[in-house]
């Protein structure tokens, strides 16, 4: 999936370019948001990791087990648009 994004990101960048001296600054462009949308994804990759080891523990603590499940269900809808679609 994440290929035919970068695909589509790319040539989206690309479009832009009405001279050959423009593509060196749409290849860095389309870098730059990549790995910014990239770095958000690990990141969720990263916390959805940890909620998942550390939910029993995490639901024994007063308001705090709570609090993170009903966010994490709040949440999670956001999170799967961002991940899912490319226009996000």
């Amino acid at each position: 999936h994440m290929t035919t994004q970068d695909g589509y990101r790319l040539v989206e960048e690309l479009a832009t370019v009405t001279h050959t001296d423009k593509v060196a600054g749409a290849l860095g462009s389309y870098s730059r948001k990549r790995v910014l949308r990239t770095s958000i994804i690990q990141g969720f990759a990263q916390l959805g990791s940890d909620l998942l080891v550390d939910f029993d523990l995490m639901m024994t603590i007063p308001l705090l087990g709570p609090f993170f499940l009903t966010m994490t269900q709040l949440s999670m809808p956001w999170i799967l648009r961002y991940l899912y679609t490319p226009d996000f």
